[in-house]
């Protein structure tokens, strides 16, 4: 049966700058977080680690893989959500700029598609997608390291809940946290939600 254990980058530059995302290297914290992690997950045993292409995941992966001496495949299905012409930008700029937008990913982010970008829905088919190319793989356990959007899209679908969701706090995945999904006869299983025990003493947590 396959197990999925999603993973959020570490913290990014642009998470400090309170950018869209689309961009940003890890912060010392953010490598930090992806030490930590790897201390967490060392002596597990992967089948395979998948990343997104960008450059948070790629430098979160690399150190985890490091560990577990895993090669690191990049998979284009893993990248963040495409925010187009917002990537990149300061939220009270996107505000400003685009404040229908705003409102209508607020209210209702299941019927909005960022300008030049994707709606969730496209991202939720990216993900399904994924998960069927690597569980017909044959693999047991697998890391996969991406971003907030496709980690909240992940659970929501283990979960039940629909695009319109995708904004609840609840659903809010923390920097270097681990969310653990089994998938067995196309049914969804979250066994773990944004477990960050491995992030205790940092950047005052815990």
């Amino acid at each position: 049966m396959p197990r999925f254990h999603f993973v959020r980058h570490g913290r990014t530059t642009w998470n400090v700058e309170g950018r869209v995302q689309g961009g940003g290297n890890l912060d010392s914290l953010g490598v930090a977080q992806a030490c930590a992690l790897a201390a967490r997950l060392a002596g597990a045993a992967f089948d395979a680690i998948y990343a997104s292409p960008y450059p948070r995941t790629r430098q979160t992966a690399y150190i985890v893989a490091g560990v577990l001496g895993l090669p690191v495949s990049l998979h284009f299905l893993l990248r963040d959500l495409d925010y187009g012409h917002l990537a990149g930008a300061r939220l009270d700029d996107f505000k400003a700029a685009y404040p229908r937008v705003w409102e209508g990913w607020r209210a209702a982010p299941d019927r909005t598609t960022f300008p030049g970008g994707e709606s969730l829905g496209d991202l939720r088919a990216r993900v399904l997608r994924f998960v069927e190319r690597a569980g017909a793989n044959g693999a047991g356990d697998v890391l996969v390291v991406t971003h907030d959007s496709p980690v909240r899209t992940a659970a929501s679908i283990a979960l039940g809940l629909p695009d319109a969701r995708h904004t609840d706090p609840d659903l809010t995945t923390p920097c270097a946290s681990l969310t653990v999904i089994n998938v067995e006869g196309g049914r969804w299983t979250l066994e773990s939600h944004n477990d960050a025990a491995h992030l205790a003493g940092l950047d005052g947590r815990g």
